[in-house]
């Protein structure tokens, strides 16, 4: 087996002729055994589809590939959870949500409110959390944000950001909370990191928190889940947040009951029971 960091060796095979049915079987089943990422029906196609740019892409053996991905190395991992997942986002995607996290802090006057930015990919909606507080006149408050993805969390503790993820930014608060990084990038300013800690956090694993979340957002990762996958994470994130606190979920993601502990109170909002 290669060294994590090398995928020199022999030639890749980008036309999928290296990939046979037996090993696409293989990567299927790690990745819903590993990551809760269910690929089904015509969904399998698409992962094949993937494997075959990853070995064009990055020079791999898929065979080799497979192996350090089960053993978890981490380049292996980093590049596998990239390239299968779809990590387009930007700040204030879905922004009625840091409107009614914002007012729901403001109403129970909450003091020190803690926050769990679950999957939170390159940091684009934590920092969007953070901002929305700040500029609703709160100082006291704590974020929690986790990925899987090692590249991701890296990229969310650096905060450089293309111009780009800027499309639903108001002007001034790219004046406000950003500065030029480069040509074509914004940098958040070093004062936002203090209201963050980064994490890395698999929701397939069993996680549970010694101090409970008042919010929980945990948006477009169900996607990725099959039914009982997406029960899993739902229970998850049920254990962990507080007694009427909230989940906020992806507009497009369908929740399943839990329990009878939480009720809609809004689009893609839920409230956990007294």
């Amino acid at each position: 087996m290669r060294p994590d960091s090398n995928y020199g060796g022999r030639p890749a095979r980008s036309d999928g002729a290296g990939l046979d049915s037996e090993l696409l079987e293989k990567f299927k089943a790690l990745s819903y055994a590993a990551y809760g990422i269910h690929f089904h029906g015509a969904k399998v196609d698409i992962l094949k589809m993937k494997l075959i740019k990853m070995a064009s892409v990055h020079g791999l053996d898929l065979r080799d590939f497979y192996d350090q991905l089960a053993a978890g190395m981490h380049d292996a991992v980093n590049i596998f959870l990239k390239e299968i997942t779809v990590g387009h986002t930007f700040f204030f995607r879905e922004d009625a949500h840091f409107k009614r996290l914002t007012q729901d802090i403001q109403v129970r006057s909450l003091r020190d409110p803690l926050i769990w930015c679950a999957a939170s990919s390159t940091g684009e909606e934590p920092y969007s959390i953070v901002i929305s507080l700040l500029e609703s006149g709160l100082r006291d408050f704590r974020v929690l944000a986790s990925d899987l993805n090692r590249d991701s969390l890296k990229a969310m503790h650096e905060g450089v950001y293309h111009v780009n993820q800027f499309q639903n930014t108001d002007d001034r608060i790219r004046r406000a909370y950003f500065s030029r990084a480069g040509e074509f990038s914004l940098r958040v300013h070093p004062e936002l990191r203090r209201y963050i800690a980064i994490k890395r956090l698999n929701l397939h694993e069993p996680i549970e928190f010694e101090t409970r979340f008042d919010y929980i957002f945990c948006r477009n990762v169900m996607i990725y889940f099959d039914e009982p996958g997406r029960s899993k994470v739902l229970r998850t994130l049920e254990r962990n947040l507080s007694p009427c606190g909230l989940l906020f979920v992806g507009h497009s993601e369908a929740l399943l009951p839990v329990e009878d502990t939480l009720r809609k109170e809004g689009p893609a909002i839920y409230r956990k029971a007294p």
